[in-house]
């Protein structure tokens, strides 16, 4: 759904007018999809900027159901990583960052999640380069988004991500969706009992081939939200 607005700040062309409505959308466009929606690429970059651990973790605990531990104490920052960071890109202050014992455990589970979205800037604007840091203003570097998933997986940008989730992580992102969607209608955290329901509910929404109106008249007849 678009306005004109919006298109223009997602760079479609062709869309006229306050009102909203459908739109189809070119592959080109790289656009579909929560990854690449302005409102969840704002909320995990720094504002500024984008910020690949912030969508990572955004990606694995919410879309995946499998938060990642909270970093050990004491672990540096990127920028206190390295006496040139400012001249670094993302990608290579990361790969420094990895290099740290302390860091390079967490990371390697972490940064090919978020750097797959680096063609998104902080407000979700498409882009192909990025401002070199710390140098001329003029100067660009190329944005390179093929990254590595735990387990070797290569992926390139945010299309190929949306693909790996489609296709290798669709019972796991389902399972997340349903706990999800049973945490928020009942008000409260999801119980060991509640697991049960879950299971049900995920079976019922897999054989309804994945039908979100589907999925949220079978929250509403489970016990728990029947018995809340």
């Amino acid at each position: 759904m678009l306005n004109e607005p919006l298109a223009k700040h997602y760079g479609i062309d062709g869309v006229y007018g306050r009102a909203f409505r459908p739109v189809a959308l070119a592959p080109d466009k790289h656009r579909g999809g929560l990854l690449s929606h302005a409102s969840i690429l704002l909320i995990n970059s720094t504002g500024g900027d984008s910020h690949p651990i912030r969508p990572a973790v955004w990606i694995r605990d919410r879309l995946l159901n499998d938060p990642p531990a909270p970093p050990p104490p004491n672990v540096p920052s990127l920028e206190e990583t390295s006496s040139n960071f400012n001249q670094l890109s993302i990608r290579a202050q990361l790969e420094q960052h990895r290099t740290k014992e302390a860091c390079k455990h967490c990371h390697r589970n972490l940064d090919g999640w978020g750097l797959a979205l680096e063609n998104f800037d902080a407000i979700g604007r498409w882009r192909t380069e990025v401002q070199k840091k710390g140098g001329d203003n003029s100067a660009a570097d190329t944005i390179d988004a093929v990254s590595e998933l735990p387990g070797g997986v290569k992926i390139d940008g945010a299309d190929g991500l949306k693909s790996y989730l489609v296709g290798e992580r669709k019972d796991a992102f389902a399972r997340s969706l349903v706990s999800r969607g049973l945490t928020y209608a009942i008000g409260r955290s999801l119980e060991l009992g509640d697991q049960r329901v879950v299971d049900e509910v995920l079976k019922e929404f897999a054989a309804d081939e994945y039908r979100l109106q589907g999925l949220i008249q079978k929250i509403i007849m489970s016990d728990p939200f029947q018995m809340k």
